[in-house]
């Protein structure tokens, strides 16, 4: 690729960047939940049809899909936003902040969404030079389970015309702007809730033999449960399993009927899960048959791990290198945290790329609700997407 069309891309995107900062503002202003993104999806179709491009809404509820084609047929590159908000008050004190109480756009999805519609916009300037299409996916609730890229799948999203590769990007605020942070194979985990309701037998708390204590029952369990990671499976390989949640009772004397257990499992070996899951029903089962208590086990499936392709991480490190150079271009680490994104990817050839979102400033990290952004970082993630765009097409 000459450096024409890269000079090109940083030049209207440096044009555009007012309109995508005030795009990103309005939807920050205005956040919105797991399918419920109904004003940010009318502002994403309205944008893309101002641009003339093919629009659909409606996928997955809230979902919207752009699709933009080049004078010529070609292979077929989608790229995702996610749009989603989180249940959080903010506390940024930032002049555009949430105005919805209780909602907040803590984890950059306001960005994400603004930095796809910023490439849509430079795209277009290229569109008589595209061997192919490009298809824009807008995607609801990627925040909570079973997500939003799922269900799109399910109503077609790599269809018509069939997607051949796929790239999405996340903002780090721990990192640099313009940087950029990418790892072929295993890259974020697999997340599953745990559910189990321990059915015992109440009474007073001084005559605890005439009673099924679900306390005791309940804290033999999360103790046994830690042996999982602990004691069998291999230590090298990264894996979770936190109990953050036990609820019972009601007073000092009184052995309650029932108590529960809520967490998380995480992992980057989808074999090593299932098993997990074996060994969870097993523990549980084991535990209250010794006291003669009953119990309810869910195990809500969640994100599978998110593995990018090889060759298209590859692909994506050396667009990145030539794009921005080679010191903004680094390795990413694992880390525990899960993205739905892992659907498309067990689908369609493709690489989930971090993007340094921060400045000296930044203090909190994403989930925090007085998460910020350095919105310079929007400009190298419009630019990079429609680079990546522009490569594989001409591949």
């Amino acid at each position: 690729m000459n450096q024409s069309v890269q000079n090109k891309i940083f030049q209207i995107a440096e044009k555009i960047f007012p309109k995508i900062v005030s795009i990103r503002r309005k939807i920050h202003q205005y956040p919105e939940l797991a399918f419920e993104e109904y004003r940010t999806s009318k502002l994403v179709a309205q944008t893309l049809k101002s641009l003339g491009l093919k629009v659909e809404t409606g996928i997955a509820k809230t979902g919207v899909i752009g699709v933009l084609e080049g004078v010529k047929k070609g292979r077929v590159v989608a790229l995702r936003a996610d749009m989603d908000a989180l249940p959080l008050q903010e506390q940024t004190n930032l002049p555009f902040a949430s105005k919805i109480p209780g909602k907040m756009h803590a984890c950059g999805h306001d960005a994400h969404t603004a930095m796809l519609l910023g490439s849509a916009m430079i795209l277009k300037q290229f569109q008589n030079q595209l061997n192919g299409t490009v298809k824009f996916i807008f995607q609801p609730s990627e925040e909570k389970n079973p997500g939003g890229a799922n269900q799109m799948i399910k109503e077609g999203v790599l269809n018509n015309p069939k997607v051949d590769y796929i790239f999405g990007l996340h903002v780090r605020p721990d990192a640099e702007a313009g940087t950029i942070f990418l790892k072929d194979g295993p890259l974020m985990a697999s997340s599953d809730e745990i559910y189990i309701k321990i059915k015992g037998r109440g009474g007073h708390g001084a005559r605890p033999h005439f009673t099924i204590d679900p306390v005791i029952i309940a804290s033999e369990i999360v103790l046994a449960l830690q042996k999982i990671t602990s004691r069998f499976f291999d230590p090298i390989e990264p894996r979770v399993l936190t109990i953050a949640s036990i609820h019972a009772g009601t007073a000092t004397n009184i052995i309650p009927d029932e108590a529960t257990i809520s967490g998380t499992l995480r992992t980057m070996n989808e074999e090593w899960r299932k098993k997990a899951w074996k060994m969870i029903e097993q523990i549980v089962k084991g535990i209250t048959s010794t006291y003669g208590a009953g119990y309810e086990l869910k195990i809500s499936r969640g994100y599978p791990v998110l593995i990018n392709d090889p060759e298209m991480t590859e692909f994506a490190k050396q667009k990145a290198i030539e794009l921005l150079g080679k010191d903004k271009v680094f390795e990413a680490k694992p880390v525990m945290g899960a993205e739905d994104f892992a659907y498309y990817l067990q689908k369609v050839p493709g690489c989930f790329i971090w993007l340094g979102a921060g400045d000296k400033n930044s203090k909190h990290d994403i989930h925090s609700s007085k998460f910020t952004i350095n919105e310079e970082a929007m400009k190298y993630g419009s630019s990079l997407l429609t680079y990546l765009a522009i490569s594989i097409l001409s591949k």
